[in-house]
């Protein structure tokens, strides 16, 4: 049976990696230039901007989502310890913002895991809201709009929770959060069916298998044409000057590397966006809980690993995906 469907899944990846080669080829590809000039056009400023920030100390591996969209994860054993990033591209409108915490037990190397969560472990979350000051002098004093710390007792029962007895732990909050801008993200995107995984998991593989390919021909107006719905809302969220916009559009072909794709193997279907995004995530080995889109790069300066988003979307009535984030 697990044959049958491994063939099942081959045949699927051929028939649309084939189709979606025509489909993909006819779109209108934009130049650098056109691309600069929407992107300027469409992106608003505000007079105030205000920015957030997760930041996440913990010894564990986990997973943190914010309106069921996945902004940072780490099961890495060598990154441990605190790290900040900005969340406000996961952000679409101005309201209550729902946030997701999944732990998990830490690395010991690079493809095991402790089986449990264990009792030394710990976790602690703080979002913060800032913004770029108008007089030139940087951000704002940040303030703390919410902070986290793995409770002691379950929010249920008020038991006491025992994580030497767990095997990972799924916490569920809300934050309040005011942004100037409004997203459609992925809001009108088609929900997807569980009897449709098998199919949806052939397809998402070819479109990420064509991406692999124009990255490795330097496709560089094609890829970026395909994420600039993409970039629009991240480059909105953000608050974008012109001269980032214009440095980031240009990156690609200005950024002189060695790139080696890793090859589209030992992933699992991400389902994320109440149904609506679809990913490919490696789940063994040392790429474990990345995104399958990555590769190693090198240069005269420095060498490392890069794992990029492709997180997909259908919009209603049709028949194509397209990157949202």
């Amino acid at each position: 049976m697990k044959k049958s469907l491994y063939i099942a899944f081959l045949f699927l990846f051929f028939l649309y990696g084939c189709a979606q080669e025509k489909k993909e080829r006819t779109m209108n590809i934009l130049t650098t230039t056109q691309r600069i000039d929407y992107l300027k056009k469409n992106i608003k400023r505000f007079d105030y901007e205000p920015l957030y920030y997760m930041e996440v100390e913990t010894n564990y591996n986990y997973q943190v989502l914010v309106n069921d969209f996945p902004v940072n994860a780490n099961f890495d054993y060598k990154l441990k310890g605190s790290m900040t990033f900005n969340i406000n591209n996961s952000i679409l409108q101005s309201g209550k913002q729902k946030l997701e915490i999944r732990i998990y037990p830490e690395s010991i190397n690079e493809v095991t895991q402790k089986e449990f969560l264990g009792s030394k472990g710990y976790f602690k979350l703080q979002i913060t809201q800032t913004a770029w000051r108008k007089d030139g002098g940087g951000q704002e004093e940040p303030k703390i709009i919410l902070e986290y710390e793995l409770p002691k007792e379950n929010k249920q029962t008020g038991n006491t929770i025992d994580y030497a007895k767990l095997k990972s732990f799924t916490d569920s909050l809300s934050f309040e959060g005011k942004v100037p801008y409004i997203l459609q993200g992925w809001t009108n995107g088609e929900v997807f069916k569980k009897e449709d995984f098998l199919q949806l998991k052939a397809q998402v593989a070819a479109f990420y298998q064509d991406m692999i390919n124009a990255y490795q021909k330097k496709e560089w107006d094609y890829i970026r044409t395909q994420y600039l719905q993409s970039d629009k809302e991240v480059y909105q969220a953000e608050y974008f000057p012109n001269n980032i916009i214009e440095e980031y559009q240009k990156g690609l072909e200005n950024n002189k590397i060695d790139r080696k794709f890793f090859p589209l193997e030992n992933y699992k279907l991400g389902i994320y966006g109440n149904g609506r995004i679809l990913c490919l995530e490696t789940i063994s080995g040392k790429n474990k809980g990345n995104s399958a889109f990555g590769y190693t790069y090198e240069n005269e300066e420095e060498r490392g690993i890069m794992y990029l988003d492709l997180y997909l979307y259908r919009p209603k009535g049709s028949s194509r995906f397209q990157i949202i984030r």
